[in-house]
């Protein structure tokens, strides 16, 4: 038996490294004006989860009929700094530095970063902003309620669309969450800053008492997705481009949706953060934020759209 464990291990051990090896070498990058991002071929999948009273049910068919270009990783300060001239995250009690996360940005702000950052790099800007108040915005706490269109032929950089966004944190999953079904404060710590590891955590006669003073992490330093994208839960949670509401979802299968197109109050947030638990981590978790809201956690990841020749 031992000499048969003897021959099986390095035969495993072997096959899992190959398999690690290919799937690394599936992983293809650019790198444009220091963003780093990996290809993500279209597809179909499963968008939402099992739910009658939560906002992300029923599943339903998606298609995301394009390939596309995300940041591999989330915007940094530094980056951010960089394209604005300015780092919303001085001064907060979640941590200040060139490799971390930005957050503490409205919506506004992370189109307008898109824009700016297309235009560093010679790319023609895909938002219209326009200082025409949104009709359709009846927020009664948004002040700004700035009219935003999209150019879809422009080769610059934008926000993922909640679908998209979906796709690729699942990278061809079917799990709950990205690496399983378990989300486990040590499971889910191998790929996520969140609640319970990110902070201070204290203890009383050995058993956990809570974890307070949470920071955000360095960008990149826990493992990645199937498609080779870091921190696509937890750190700072992650603007979407669509319209939030609690019953956009149907049972109808749907291509290249765009959230909620009418009336609305606030705008996707999707990932989680240093402030959510595990639990909350779920490919399909649904947030919702007011587009003017600078709240501590909420930053950004771009995405640039593949164009065919």
């Amino acid at each position: 038996m031992i000499k048969k464990l003897n021959y099986i291990i390095p035969v495993l051990a072997a096959l899992f490294f190959l398999n690690d090896l290919f799937a690394k070498r599936n992983i293809v990058e650019k790198e444009i004006g220091g963003i780093v991002l990996v290809y993500i071929p279209s597809g179909a999948f499963i968008m939402g989860g099992d739910s009658k009273d939560e906002d992300y049910g029923p599943p339903h068919k998606v298609t995301i009929s394009n390939d596309f270009w995300m940041g591999k990783y989330e915007i940094t300060q530094k980056q951010y700094f960089d394209i604005m001239g300015e780092n919303p995250c001085d001064g907060s009690k979640y941590g200040t530095g060139d490799d971390l996360p930005v957050y503490n940005i409205s919506w506004y702000d992370a189109i307008e970063f898109c824009n700016k950052l297309s235009e560093a790099n010679q790319l023609e800007p895909y938002y219209i902003i326009d200082t025409v108040q949104d009709k359709d915005n009846i927020s009664p706490f948004d002040e700004i309620k700035r009219s935003v269109r999209i150019n879809e032929a422009a080769t610059g950089f934008r926000l993922p669309t909640e679908a998209e966004w979906e796709y690729a944190c699942r990278a061809g999953t079917k799990t709950k969450y990205y690496w399983g079904d378990k989300a486990t404060h040590q499971i889910a710590g191998n790929f996520s800053w969140h609640l319970f590891n990110s902070g201070q955590t204290g203890y009383f006669k050995r058993n956990f008492r809570w974890v307070r003073h949470h920071k955000m992490q360095k960008v990149g330093s826990k493992k990645p997705n199937n498609f080779g994208l870091y921190d696509m839960n937890g750190n700072a949670a992650e603007w979407c481009f669509d319209r939030y509401n609690k019953n956009s979802y149907s049972k109808e299968d749907k291509i290249d949706p765009i959230g909620y197109q009418d009336k609305y109050s606030y705008r996707v947030v999707r990932g989680g953060s240093i402030l959510d638990s595990p639990a909350d981590f779920a490919s399909y978790r649904r947030w919702f934020a007011g587009a003017f809201e600078k709240t501590g956690v909420n930053g950004l990841r771009v995405v640039l759209p593949e164009r065919k020749s």
